[in-house]
């Protein structure tokens, strides 16, 4: 085997390689999004989890009575030791509902164990009576808190797998790999266009599609920069270890695509295989050469 054909063999093998790897990324990707999203059903939205001697950011709407994250009323029970930090208050970025933020911190805390946090939530309302403004409860924001002894205890109690694990957010692991196999992706392709090119420079096509039809075994090819292919010409089946299994008649080709037939009786071709044209040989009488 010549110096350059082995080269352009061992770039088909690299860009096979490189095809399986970035499938590979894109299949965790994939797995890691649905490791992610299983955690968030199986989760409920009002949950807080934090570890003893920690702090967690949290936002909500503002109560009604509330002007600022000063007048915020926040009721802790069920936990000692934790505090509820009103931090500021601002317009969300959807609809520009007016929000909280604040932070729980845990640092006063002595045991780990549940509780709840409610914000009390009063509304304006005229009595049927008087006539007069008095404040009327409206629901209270309420969210359930799960104070662990140690961040480890927290991080090995966590609905996902992927943050069991790393400590990171299976969506940030999903994003990682799907960067990554984007990347061996694009590699693959000027791979595999730079060996087919070079294959097809020293007469051999790697085959890409096959059908069965009466006259035989039609194998689909793509003939890259050549355009001296002539019809009738013969092309030898070659599986990707160099041994030849058949010999078949190559047909008119396409802008973009070419076909060979081969004998319904002989073996038929697969993808993947190599397909020899044979410039200098005699052609071959058929009177099925696909177009």
């Amino acid at each position: 085997m010549s110096a350059s054909l082995n080269r352009a063999f061992t770039a088909l093998r690299r860009a096979r390689l490189s095809g399986s790897v970035s499938a590979c990324f894109f299949l965790l990707a994939c797995l890691l999004m649905l490791d992610g999203l299983q955690a968030l059903m199986r989760s409920d939205f009002n949950r807080i989890d934090l570890p003893l001697g920690g702090q967690t950011p949290i936002s909500g709407a503002m109560p009604q009575q509330a002007k600022s994250h000063a007048d915020i009323v926040a009721i802790i029970e069920g936990l000692d030791g934790i505090d509820f930090v009103p931090l500021t208050d601002f317009r969300g970025h959807w609809f520009g509902a007016h929000m909280w933020r604040a932070t729980l911190d845990a640092g006063k805390a002595t045991k780990p164990g549940r509780g709840e946090l409610t914000i009390v939530d009063m509304v304006p309302a005229k009595s049927t009576t008087t006539n007069a403004t008095i404040m009327v409860q409206n629901p209270n924001q309420i969210y359930s808190i799960t104070l662990w002894p140690s961040a480890e205890a927290m991080q090995a109690a966590h609905f996902s797998l992927a943050r069991r694990l790393t400590g990171l957010s299976a969506f940030i692991w999903a994003g990682l790999n799907f960067a990554c196999g984007l990347g061996v992706a694009v590699g693959h392709y000027f791979l595999n266009r730079t060996a087919h090119r070079a294959l097809a420079g020293k007469g051999l096509f790697i085959i890409y599609g096959m059908r069965k039809t009466d006259a035989g075994y039609q194998a689909t090819f793509s003939q890259y920069d050549r355009s001296d292919l002539q019809a009738g010409r013969p092309m030898s089946l070659l599986t990707l270890e160099g041994v030849e299994q058949g010999t078949g008649v190559l047909g008119e080709c396409a802008p973009h695509k070419c076909c060979a037939l081969f004998p319904p009786d002989g073996v038929p071709p697969r993808y993947g295989w190599l397909l020899r044209y044979e410039p200098d040989a005699r052609p071959v009488e058929h009177e099925n050469i696909p177009a």
